[in-house]
């Protein structure tokens, strides 16, 4: 494995890291979004021993997947149509 790859894979495990943080935590901080990036960069500091400078980039892009997945419509497959037939 090249050196390239090894940091393709932490930084790829980092962020899904990052983002299960991110999504454990929202309900916590509904009103303030600032605290829950700051405490996902604090979690990836301290838990996992992430550099400060690269948590905050990976907690960022994580943060833009969720704001991403948001505006998503849902998958079909997990629309439950027996359920809608009967509202």
């Amino acid at each position: 494995m090249t050196p390239s790859h090894c940091s393709h894979d932490y930084r790829t495990c980092m962020q899904h890291a990052a983002r299960a943080y991110l999504l454990r935590h929202r309900a916590e901080h509904l009103a303030d979004s600032e605290q829950l990036f700051e405490n996902g960069v604090r979690h990836l500091i301290v838990a996992l021993e992430v550099p400060a400078s690269l948590a905050t980039k990976l907690v960022h892009l994580a943060w833009s997947e969720l704001q991403g997945d948001e505006h998503q419509p849902p998958p079909l497959d997990a629309i439950d149509f027996d359920l809608a037939r009967t509202l």
